[in-house]
């Protein structure tokens, strides 16, 4: 019966991979577009909770997702450092706390990206679930692009013009509208890069934006093509 345990498990992890693709993609549309604009994305001071456990969530899903041992082990090691980052930066509020809560947190976000990315782009039969996975990749693009804009932010406090200050409790939401704003290539322009490293992240983030929905359709579309011969 031991022996029979992991295999089961296995088993088991095998079948929930693609419908946690799913799971993933509800989670990460509420922690976006509810639980943030609600109790804000603290970027510059210490996280809500609610952000917090949402964000412990979508770990454990992507960790359920992990299709190897390798992606398991970089994504808990990652999240465990993330939480730690976070404890720092409160515990021992200072200047090099919250930039090294930003990179690590840059970290994160790209091992769950990269897991996710190996389970929606790898072999095998397209389905609704893969392109689920695949939204959920172009959301992550999004917040990473939010961070790294928060690190221009950090050296450069008017990189975003003066009406967007690290001071302002509102900031983390309004980068990560501005971002999905860039990211869609919408530009209502009442947030304007003006330093030349925010304008040429907002210049790569509309780039990625248009070509990624492009590349993700043609992969899925190749993928199928390759099943249905096999």
């Amino acid at each position: 019966m031991r022996n029979e345990d992991p295999k089961r498990f296995a088993q088991w992890r095998e079948r929930a991979r693609e419908p946690a693709l799913t799971v993933l993609l509800v989670l990460e549309l509420l922690m976006i577009f509810v639980l943030v604009p609600i109790s804000g994305l603290a970027v510059f001071s210490p996280r809500s909770i609610q952000v917090l456990l949402a964000s412990l969530v979508v770990v454990a899903a992507v960790a359920l997702i992990a299709p190897h041992r390798l992606s398991l082990i970089l994504t808990l090691l990652a999240a465990a450092v993330g939480l730690l980052a976070d404890a720092m930066r409160y515990e021992w509020p200072s200047n090099l706390a919250t930039l090294a809560f930003l990179f690590v947190v840059l970290a994160l976000l790209s091992v769950l990206t990269w897991v996710i990315g190996r389970v929606v782009f790898g072999p095998g039969r397209v389905s609704a679930h893969r392109i689920q996975g695949g939204v959920v990749i172009y959301l992550h693009m999004a917040v990473i692009f939010t961070y790294l804009q928060a690190v221009v932010l950090f050296f450069a406090p008017g990189a975003l013009g003066n009406e967007l200050a690290t001071t302002d409790a509102t900031v983390g939401q309004r980068l990560l509208y501005f971002s999905f704003t860039t990211l869609t290539t919408v530009g209502y322009g009442d947030i304007v890069p003006v330093h030349p490293f925010a304008r040429s992240l907002a210049n790569l983030e509309a780039i990625v934006g248009q070509l990624y929905p492009a590349t993700l359709l043609a992969r899925l579309v190749t993928l199928e093509i390759s099943s249905r011969r096999e």
